[in-house]
């Protein structure tokens, strides 16, 4: 992905005019002026302007920092307009102030949804700091929090009058918590005497003599605390904020309030109570735990971590509920947190025996329970846990602390499975002795829990952040880093596990890289790391860390992986100049945007494995693995055996040499049943030849893998059986492209230089003849491909008895499918796709020529199913016809299947077939194979494919005809089409049009136009038909005769074509519309024979949109006087029609043409019987009308 079209920098680029447009918008959304008076401020707003100023501010949620250099200006003007809103307004009446419509809202309201959208995309912390802090605007705003939220419950106060909207409390609720920083005590601001007020908490009891403004915010919080809405964490916050300021502790609320919140945390109150509840007292205990000052916290300490102990042991009767809450069991990690740091620092100012006991007893408890909270189901709870235990372990002693990282690593290596890898007898045909005998341990994940795994990760993440382990731990944190940056687990169903863990891992290293000197990490010892056993040689840990994260960010499936392994790796090379290989050359390549996609980062691999050797074979033992030929994804794994081919290609034979031995290696480890792995490697092996093949010629000699021994994969003695080609549990479509892949990259070498092709033994030639040819029974594409091209390849190296028998067995299965007509079936693909692949060794055999043509023939003009002829004709196009042969019986079943509209549930199907007999015209006029005749035949049919409806078949033969428009003997030159949509265009439309002037075009021309013109789309039908009558209206009047008699002659070719008559009346209908026939005024013209022929085309007819289109025909026919009676006395046929549609059109008609209001007064949709008499009447009244004895 390029730079330019990240969607950062397109922010970044657009973000400066978005913000201006915001800012020109502002003022005149929240005041109002006139010429020559001052501003005033609005009463209402707009809601269309509110919904488009928050447009404006959501696309910066992806870079909220773009928004500070005009975040305080735009803050400055929302507060003085607030400001000003309530004091002008706050006295009147709700019921004028706070009616709401679909047009307009309060000004409040409009304001309160911008200004929580910013706390959104910027965060509230950042945008209360611009909140007025002046203690004058406690009592108005607190009045208006009064005022405004009267009646809600109900959140009516009045017809179209609404109490406060959620987002109007939010803000409200965070403005006065940020007033509460005020320094004046309370009692100095508070404007009324002390009130007794009703709590909604009946267990709650305050201290007399407190202030008004605090009963009354007091009130309000306990209110809001319990609900499910955003107001909680808003009124947590201003609850938290007023109860530790000095003056109230000195009132005694703080007492009061930790006294309540923790008497309802383990209360024994057996009644039904929401979870927000509980959230919301548990938020207030862990905001006063995180703020207060130790001094007046410290008397709560004990019954602070009773209370959370119960909750943790079941032993209260919410503990249930907050065990299945994870916003619950988030907040009791806070307290954890909180509560531990405030007594370790407790110890530390004030030490004592009492206070160091307690310190043991909750640093153990908060300890244990967070260890536990690592392997939460719930990632937020993981990502809290993690962050506190990194937290506490920073204020703990050293050895403490280093206690804290071995647990956290000890966890890493739990029911993690060492195995030692065993070789199969494949290893020794494949393998040098060296590598027969070499032990390699392997690990298994299958036990651990990916979700533990992400916990513990991310908590050595954090703890690298502050650099809290010492140097000497890193061997033991490195190693755990790199197996987590390669750790992938997947679920019975394919879903990945491992995409979390490695995500921590790169954060682990991003902080590692960041937190500690180049020199303590060259100290250490990397011959501990038993991640890294492989490399070869003395390396540094830095250079270790580059290998892994150059690997990560080129070949791993995840996208937010790979960028993250890159920002880590310039972060490391960033941080330790002069310490990795080709540093500055391997962060410039794999940069952070080049390896968003997962095509352009392999491309990236390459690139950067160009740079140095240890990045090449980092490269490729990461592709040997799961992210590349043992991917859990087929297109991964072809991905992958691409890419080690192109790594390979410029290797000398010593890196190939190695290259193919570690495939092999891992082939010989193969287990039984590893199916995907199997696919992998195998499809490796056959890139390494195709990509090599001329460099391992050259050190053959040289003690390299030769490809007689690779034929040893095919003998009885490797994990290949009839049934990995047959059994549907074993997935044999991977096997099968697999095997014939390889197949055909052994029997292919040497060809590019004029060489015979190595032949194998023939036990296993003869193995592979039976794998490709159960291979050419599969039906997936890509198997098919595969099989044909490996059945091409063995044909030059098999005897001549052989082949003939091969040839015959395919030709007698293709004839039973052609003689009996299994639809359905598609197992004779292959089969066809090899018969034309062989093709070219035998263009000069007749026998075997005209055998397979007879075939091919056969699978076209046979009652076959449509993927068949499909088939056939690809692969008549891609291998028979370049052979420059071509009979009549192929051109002849060419044209049957352009006329192919076959039609089943899954709609017009013979498409399939129209366009692929296109590309077989097309690749016959290129190579000159037709004859003058049979050129016009079948270009004459595929120009009327070039207007049909279907846009794909119409652009697929307009290509076809842009090569051979010389053809045509024109001077109008091609109208350029460059994609489907031009196709459907008016003047596209009338070129092909221009093409009806050649009598041997005219006929299919307007058969395929009509489908367009009559039943297309609803953008084909209206430039098909503006380019109709612009062409009809061009045409003289003998040229528009002819026009007209090419439609009549389409009504009445036999037998009729069903799929055209409708389109055709309707085209008709709408010719007679537009009045084209005011031509014909001078013009004598046979209008009894196009009359006749729309009564025979819809004689006995049962389709009601036929019988439609022939009656709006009726209607303009009925303007040629020569036949206007007859036309009449049709349609008064038509009233006693069996359906009631009919009947009612054909009135309808007849009020037209003769405005009787007899026929407009009758109910047409009544039963035949009923209608004579006024069928009868109507015919009486139009006979007298026009004479008719």
């Amino acid at each position: 992905m390029d730079a330019s079209d990240d969607s950062d920098i397109q922010l970044q680029r657009a973000s400066s005019d978005l913000l201006v447009e915001f800012e020109d918008s502002l003022l005149k959304f929240l005041w109002s002026s006139k010429s020559g008076q001052t501003r005033r401020i609005r009463k209402y707003a707009r809601e269309s302007t509110t919904k488009d100023l928050i447009k404006l501010l959501q696309p910066f949620q992806e870079w909220p920092q773009l928004l500070d250099p005009r975040l305080a200006s735009f803050m400055h003007v929302f507060v003085d307009a607030y400001l000003e809103y309530v004091e002008k307004y706050l006295g009147e009446d709700t019921k004028k102030t706070r009616k709401v419509t679909e047009e307009f809202v309060p000004l409040s309201q409009a304001m309160s949804r911008i200004i929580y959208t910013l706390c959104k995309v910027r965060g509230v912390k950042v945008i209360t700091r611009f909140l007025s802090n002046e203690p004058r605007y406690l009592e108005p705003l607190l009045e208006a929090f009064k005022v405004w939220s009267q009646d809600s419950d109900t959140e009516v106060m009045g017809e179209g009058v609404h109490s406060m909207i959620w987002e109007e409390r939010y803000v409200l609720l965070s403005w006065l918590s940020h007033l509460m920083l005020t320094p004046f005590d309370l009692s100095s601001i508070s404007s009324t005497e002390s009130i007794e007020t009703q709590l909604p908490q009946p267990s709650l009891r305050l201290p007399s003599g407190l202030p008004s403004i605090t009963v009354r915010l007091v009130q309000i919080c306990t209110n809001y605390m319990i609900i499910a809405g955003k107001e909680r964490e808003a009124s947590v916050s201003l609850l938290v904020r007023l109860t530790i300021r000095p003056d109230m502790h000195r009132a005694g609320l703080f007492d009061a309030m930790m006294h309540w919140a923790l008497s309802s945390l383990v209360s024994t109150d057996r009644s039904p109570k929401s979870i927000y509840e509980h959230v919301g007292i548990l938020s207030f205990v862990a905001g006063v735990v995180s703020s207060a000052e130790a001094a007046i916290l410290s008397p709560h300490h004990l019954r602070i971590f009773q209370c959370i102990q119960k909750i943790n042991a079941d032993a209260t009767r919410i503990s249930k509920d907050i065990s299945s809450s994870a916003l619950a069991r988030k907040i009791i990690i806070k307290i954890h947190r909180a509560l531990t740091i405030v007594l370790l620092q407790s110890e530390t100012l004030h030490p004592s025996l009492a206070v160091a006991d307690m310190v043991d007893v909750v640093l153990e408890e908060a300890i244990e329970y967070l260890l536990n909270a690592l392997a939460d189901k719930d990632t937020p709870v993981r990502f809290a846990a993690s962050k506190a235990l990194s937290t506490i372990s920073v204020k703990l002693q050293p050895a403490m602390a280093a206690e804290v990282v071995q647990a956290i690593t000890n966890g890493l290596e739990e029911n993690v499975i060492w195995e030692k890898s065993q070789v199969n007898s494949l290893a020794e045909e494949l393998l040098p002795q060296s590598l027969q005998t070499r032990s390699i341990e392997e690990r298994s994940l299958s036990a651990v829990n990916a979700l533990r795994w992400q916990g513990l990760t991310l908590t050595l993440s954090h703890l690298l952040f502050r650099r809290c382990p010492p140097p000497s731990q890193l061997p033991i944190i490195l190693n755990a880093l790199i197996l987590s940056l390669g750790f992938e687990q997947r679920s019975s169903a394919g879903s990945s596990f491992g995409t979390n863990v490695r995500d921590a891992a790169c954060f682990g290293i991003w902080s590692l890289a960041r937190r500690y000197t180049t020199s303590e990490l060259d100290l250490v010892d990397t011959s501990t790391i038993r991640a890294i056993q492989d490399q070869e040689g003395q390396i540094s840990v830095l250079q270790i860390l580059a290998n892994e994260l150059v690997l990560a960010a080129t070949i791993d499936p995840s996208g937010n992986i790979r960028r993250g392994a890159s920002a880590a790796l310039q972060e490391l090379i960033g941080r330790h100049p002069n310490t990795v290989n080709h540093g500055i050359s391997i962060v410039q390549v794999v940069d952070y945007h080049a390896v968003a996609l997962r095509s352009k980062a392999m491309e990236v691999a390459i690139s950067a494995s160009k740079l140095d050797v240890r990045y090449w074979k980092a490269l490729v033992d990461g592709l040997l693995g799961w992210r590349g030929l043992a991917a859990p994804d087929a297109d991964s794994r072809r991905m992958a055996a691409t890419t080690i081919g192109r790594l390979v290609s410029y290797q000398k034979s010593e890196g190939i040499r190695w290259t193919m031995d570690r495939v092999c290696e891992n082939l010989g480890n193969l287990r039984s049943g590893d199916i995907e792995k199997r696919h992998g490697l195998l499809l490796g092996v056959s890139a390494i030849i195709q990509e090599c093949q001329p460099t391992m010629e050259e050190s053959s000699g040289k003690g390299r893998l030769s490809e007689a021994r690779l034929w040893s994969i095919f003998k009885p003695s490797f994990l290949l059986d009839d049934k990995d080609f047959t059994s549907h549990v074993l997935r044999p479509a991977l096997t099968a492209e697999a095997a014939c892949t390889l197949i055909s990259r052994l029997t292919s070498n040497g060809l590019n230089r004029g060489e015979q092709p190595p032949t194998p033994p023939l036990e296993i030639l003869l193995r592979c003849v039976r794998f490709v040819s159960l291979s050419l029974a599969r039906v997936e594409e890509t198997v098919v491909v595969c099989a044909s091209e490996a059945a091409q390849s063995l044909f030059r190296i098999l005897d001549e008895v052989t082949k003939q028998q091969l040839i015959n067995s395919w030709i007698a299965k293709l004839d039973i499918e052609a003689n009996f007509g299994r639809h359905g079936s598609a197992d004779v693909f292959g089969y066809l796709a090899a018969l034309s692949a062989i093709f070219a060794m035998y263009q000069h055999v007749d026998e075997v020529r005209g055998a397979i043509l007879n075939i091919f023939v056969d699978q076209l003009v046979a009652e076959t199913d449509i993927e068949t002829k499909v088939a056939a004709l690809k692969s008549l196009s891609i291998g028979i016809l370049p052979c420059k042969v071509m009979t009549q019986s192929v051109s002849n079943a060419i044209w049957l299947s352009l006329d192919d509209y076959t039609i089943d549930q899954r709609g017009d199907i013979g498409s399939l077939v129209r366009i692929e007999a296109i590309n077989a015209v097309h690749t016959a006029c290129q190579h000159d194979l037709l004859d003058e005749v049979t050129t016009r035949v079948l270009l004459s049919k595929v120009c009327g494919l070039a207007v049909e409806k279907l846009d794909r078949v119409r652009f697929r033969a307009w290509r076809c005809l842009k090569d051979n428009w010389v053809l045509f003997a024109t001077r109008s030159l091609p109208w350029e089409c460059n994609d489907v949509a031009d196709t459907s265009s008016v003047e596209y439309y009338l070129q092909m049009l221009s093409l009806a002037s050649l009598e041997w075009v005219r006929l299919p021309l307007m058969e395929g136009f009509m489908t367009s013109a009559g039943g297309g789309s609803e953008s084909v039908l209206r430039s098909a038909r503006a380019a109709l009558s612009t062409h009809v209206m061009s045409l003289d009047g003998d040229s528009l005769k002819d026009f007209y008699d090419v439609l009549v002659n389409l009504l009445k070719v036999k037998p009729p074509k069903e799929r055209l008559l409708v389109p055709l009346l309707e085209v008709l209908a709408f010719l007679f519309e537009i009045e084209v026939f005011d031509q014909f005024k001078n013009v004598t013209y046979n209008w009894q024979s196009l009359f006749g022929a729309v009564q025979r085309a819809h004689y006995k007819s049962t389709i009601i949109p036929k019988l439609k289109a022939a009656i709006d025909v009726y209607i303009g026919l009925a303007s040629a006087e020569s036949i206007r009676q007859d036309v009449l006395l049709k349609l008064l046929g038509l009233l006693l029609h069996p359906f009631p549609q009919v009947r009612s059109a054909a009135a309808e008609a007849l009020y037209i043409l003769t405005r009787e209001s007899k026929v407009s007064a009758v109910d047409w949709t009544r039963p035949p019987k009923s209608l004579k008499g006024e069928v009868t009447s109507v015919q009486s009244i139009l006979e007298a009308r026009t004479s008719v004895p």
